[in-house]
């Protein structure tokens, strides 16, 4: 891969509070134009990832690239590409979105902004004279979204863009991102722990675990995370694993609890049921999956 398809990088970043680490020797990559889905439970190490990058945070160790710059006046200036909403930003209540997006353009020095063409972009063009205080919960996140774009970023970063939002808010929110990224080609990183809404838009992820990346996937290994399964619960996983070590390869399986997932077709079914029946292990359950990139992600969770 060359480098100039890597829009941001880490390498072995590492952020300790108070003796704890936050974030665990997290080393992982963005190529241009990918929509990145960092996954993980609440205080998996996300945001903090995201304030390190943005230079928000000081790592303890390890470093971060971004255009692939990693000194300090090269990464202030890449990181001037770059757009993010990490918390909901503060707006003026009594104003309206146009004229919070011309104050904010104005306190960061983006000249030029076109604010009605920024608005038609986030879905608010028809908001006219409406204040902020009467905005729904959706319309203030696609607002904060704008205030992220002013600048044209290359790189957005949105930390749990849908949290709190009805369905409505969602699939707006949702459809924004895509538009972002087909029409103008922007790289997005969206941090959540909404497993299925980021399946909807991410072309690559990023799982995290106890400020640890334990696993980052796209293209064909995407699809090798869905594929189908034979699940298949026992009443004795401790022999069930003694049995699947021995008949089947590492990593055409996994047990967790006494669910087994073996990655094989429907047609399989049978097969894998004698080979438990065989073997004296209870079954409690046999049956075929249809693969999903969901389960998949909870397993690693």
């Amino acid at each position: 891969m060359c480098e100039n398809d890597i829009a941001v990088a880490t390498h072995g970043l590492t952020k300790k509070y108070g003796g704890v680490k936050r974030v665990d020797d997290v080393s992982l990559s963005v190529r241009r134009g990918e929509i990145f889905g960092l996954i993980g439970k609440n205080g998996a190490g996300k945001t903090t990832l995201i304030r390190m990058i943005l230079g928000i945070a000081s790592p303890s160790s390890g470093s971060v690239e971004i255009g692939g710059m990693s000194s300090p006046a090269a990464l202030a200036e890449e990181r001037r590409k770059v757009g993010a909403l990490i918390e909901q930003p503060a707006f003026y209540p009594r104003m309206t979105a146009a004229g919070n997006l011309k104050a904010y353009s104005l306190a960061v020095g983006a000249h030029g902004c076109d604010i009605p063409a920024l608005l038609s972009l986030v879905g608010l063009e028809d908001t006219g004279k409406k204040t902020v205080r009467n905005f729904s919960l959706g319309m203030k996140q696609r607002l904060a979204i704008a205030m992220a774009l002013i600048g044209d970023p290359e790189i957005l970063f949105l930390d749990e863009p849908v949290n709190g939002l009805d369905p409505t808010g969602i699939l707006q929110v949702r459809e924004l991102i895509r538009r972002l990224n087909e029409e103008r080609g922007t790289t997005v990183v969206i941090s959540s722990h909404l497993l299925g809404e980021l399946g909807r838009v991410a072309t690559a992820y990023g799982v995290m675990r106890e400020g640890k990346l334990v696993c980052q996937v796209r293209g064909s290994e995407l699809e090798e995370l869905s594929r189908p399964f034979i699940k298949v619960v026992v009443a004795e996983p401790e022999r069930a694993a003694v049995a699947l070590k021995d008949g089947f390869a590492e990593g055409t399986y996994s047990l967790r609890g006494s669910t087994v997932k073996i990655y094989s077709p429907p047609s399989d079914l049978p097969r894998i049921g004698v080979f438990f029946a065989e073997r004296g292990i209870a079954v409690v359950q046999l049956s075929a999956e249809r693969g999903d990139l969901e389960s998949a992600f909870i397993d690693m969770l």
